[in-house]
């Protein structure tokens, strides 16, 4: 049985459990595009590999070992997801499919360091929050949404997952990784006025989510 196959199942069973409910095969092999009877076939090898508690017509949900396997999947395709956008550029749609491919082939140690690299990230570019790794809860920062920061404080900037053309605006703004931003006041409708670079310059709501940074420390700025 191929290694990506099994990973592929069980990431598509965590999604489809998500609220509680036993992930039938019908669902699953529509998600998965497969037809039932092969699904069928698999979740069988899955159980008796132990990955998931499964019965014929009653659906299939994750033992302990199929779900930590399913969420160290999940992290994976997620903090690719953000490095393909936020660095490189490469718009969402891409994005999400190449990680899709890429998932099966990194190391989980190159996968820590590019989580590093990220500033370990808390959101996806989907909105979605990233399970924390080991190099995340030995880290004296993670990164955040700019949204979330409050009056008064800093943070530098890590990784931008805008689309492509509201990204390229931004960056010609000067919002570029490793330069600290200040948010001097929080306007109505969760829209911020920012100072980067000697300039004062008001961003919304969608984007300040979109824009990741890593805390600093308490700063007075006039």
């Amino acid at each position: 049985m191929r290694k990506n196959i099994t990973e592929e199942y069980l990431e598509t069973i965590l999604y489809l459990t998500r609220g509680g409910a036993r992930a039938k095969t019908r669902d699953i092999a529509q998600a998965m595009g497969i037809k039932p009877p092969s699904v069928s076939e698999m979740l069988l090898k899955l159980r008796d590999q132990g990955y998931i508690d499964y019965m014929p017509y009653e659906g299939a949900a994750l033992t302990e070992e199929g779900r930590a396997e399913a969420i160290r999947m999940e992290r994976k395709h997620q903090l690719l997801e953000t490095f393909l956008v936020g660095t490189l550029g490469v718009d969402t749609d891409t994005a999400h499919d190449e990680a899709c491919e890429l998932e099966h082939s990194v190391s989980d140690n190159t996968m820590e360091r590019i989580c590093s690299y990220l500033g370990h990230p808390r959101y996806c570019p989907d909105d979605h929050p990233i399970t924390k790794g080991e190099c995340c809860e030995k880290a004296d920062s993670v990164s955040m949404p700019l949204l979330e920061l409050n009056e008064g404080e800093e943070g530098v900037i890590r990784v931008i997952t805008l689309d492509n053309n509201t990204r390229d605006y931004m960056l010609s703004l000067g919002f570029l990784p490793d330069v600290p931003v200040y948010v001097k006041k929080k306007l109505p409708s969760n829209s911020l006025l920012v100072r980067i670079k000697g300039s004062e310059i008001a961003i919304g709501r969608d984007i300040a989510c979109k824009i990741l940074v890593s805390k600093t420390a308490p700063k007075v700025i006039p």
